[in-house]
């Protein structure tokens, strides 16, 4: 398993909640009073999405769905709402436990939650929306380059697909610290003492992705329209490509 992984599954064992929303009041000791509130921002973020879509590129199929790096399913279920059925993959067996739980609790049937791979072979076949949503950014550039274009390729004629990356990162100093916390022994368990969180919890890699790499690739599979928005998150600069495949 490659580091990112294992911090991936590290953070599904521990904290898994706060692993795909990384707000204190989702922490391990904080998710059971603000369990809703979890799971609400992820119904009105699906709602404004698909909205989004359908105003500027018309009605989307509602057949199946693909929710790469779903989690515990909090962008899955909404998505389950809205898609005959739903394929959630994710790359740590503790947080597809977690979610499969979930599952029962809402009493959703139409999904099924599989471990994912760089080939994406446990999403057979193809989708009328493909979505992954701060999943591309943990994952170094060059594998998630080919991540990414099987994505685009998962995504049927005339379907959509939603892909959110990161196109910088924080200051020097911040970078550094974050060099620091992954090279030199006890850095990172001071940073987590600091934090008051557990002195072993891991480390949220994030990786900046070349737009004029992932614009290319895309315009090589034929996607050559896309809505373009960024978003702020801490002290990252994120994108968000909302697009159509051409029938």
């Amino acid at each position: 398993m490659l580091s990112t992984d294992k911090a991936w599954e590290k953070f599904g064992r521990q904290a898994p909640y706060f692993g795909v929303l990384a707000d204190e009041k989702f922490t391990a000791d904080r998710i059971h009073e603000n369990r809703e509130e979890f799971f609400a921002t992820g119904r009105g973020f699906v709602s404004h999405l698909l909205e989004r879509y359908e105003r500027h590129f018309g009605d989307l199929p509602r057949g199946r769905a693909l929710d790469h790096g779903c989690g515990v399913g909090r962008l899955t279920f909404p998505l389950a709402a809205e898609f005959e059925s739903v394929v959630g993959l994710d790359i740590s067996p503790s947080m597809l436990g977690e979610a499969r739980l979930n599952a029962r609790e809402f009493a959703a049937r139409n999904l099924e939650f599989a471990l994912a791979d760089d080939r994406l072979s446990n999403a057979e076949g193809e989708f009328d929306f493909v979505n992954s949503y701060i999943t591309l950014q943990h994952i170094p550039v060059r594998r998630g380059l080919t991540i990414l274009s099987r994505l685009i390729d998962k995504v049927r004629p005339g379907g959509g697909f939603h892909l959110h990356l990161s196109i910088r990162t924080d200051r020097k100093r911040s970078r550094a610290l974050w060099w620091a916390s992954h090279h030199i022994p006890g850095v990172k368990i001071w940073q987590n003492v600091m934090a008051r969180r557990p002195w072993n919890a891991p480390a949220m890699q994030m990786n900046n992705y070349p737009l004029a790499a992932v614009v290319t690739q895309m315009a090589a599979q034929g996607v050559t329209m896309f809505l373009v928005s960024t978003e702020e998150h801490a002290k990252f600069l994120t994108l968000s490509l909302l697009g159509k495949r051409p029938s």
